[in-house]
């Protein structure tokens, strides 16, 4: 790792999720603290947050079906927006999979009504841009980090758990300002999270 210096530090723990804005040129280091941890990212134009990071628009844009070093993700304006300038992991970074949601775990099998609340990737990207004073009618597909989602060559895919160690990393660079959020995924019902979701750093770098 890079010794670079860190203006701001953000612990977020299994479940939850944190929100924050980058400058152009700006860059966030994001750190499975426990190993096997996704993080579901998603950037938005500081100027307009209707203009976001799009999965369906950055394969085409790279042609890949997920960013490798070097790579950008774009925005659905098919602008840069971020970009993969270092990668301490096993480079597994999904961009096929919705965020998890009520309805993907009523779906797996979970009843809110016998067992509570789950906490989910979607409702922790709107919480994270509540607490921008900013809010969106959707939700857009993010971009999985650390997540082994493998595509197999007839098509099919399998859910596998990542391969990340404790302290495993990556960084992105800001390519315009934005609004950023992030979510500790809290898949506990496949294999997503290694079944045991854990915490995450975000480290703002100077």
């Amino acid at each position: 790792m890079n010794q670079i210096g860190i203006s701001r530090a953000i612990e977020v723990e299994a479940r939850g999720y944190a929100s924050f804005s980058l400058k152009c040129n700006e860059r966030v280091r994001l750190i499975d603290l426990n190993g096997a941890q996704p993080i579901d990212f998603w950037a938005f134009n500081s100027a307009n947050i209707f203009e976001h990071l799009s999965c369906e628009h950055t394969k085409p844009s790279i042609e890949k079906v997920y960013p490798g070093l070097g790579d950008a993700a774009y925005t659905n304006h098919r602008r840069a927006v971020v970009r993969l300038v270092e990668d301490n992991s096993p480079g597994q970074h999904d961009m096929q999979f919705a965020a998890c949601d009520v309805y993907r775990y009523r779906q797996l099998g979970w009843d809110e009504d016998r067992d509570g609340y789950h906490h989910n990737c979607q409702d922790n990207l709107h919480k994270g841009l509540a607490d921008l004073d900013l809010s969106l009618p959707y939700t857009p597909q993010p971009w999985n980090l650390f997540t082994n989602f493998f595509l197999y060559a007839d098509g099919t895919f399998e859910i596998k758990a990542p391969e990340t160690s404790p302290g495993d990393n990556m960084t992105l660079q800001a390519e315009m300002d934005c609004f950023v959020v992030v979510s500790a995924c809290p898949q506990d019902m496949n294999a997503t999270c290694g079944n045991q979701p854990g915490p995450v750093r975000v480290e703002i770098l100077e």
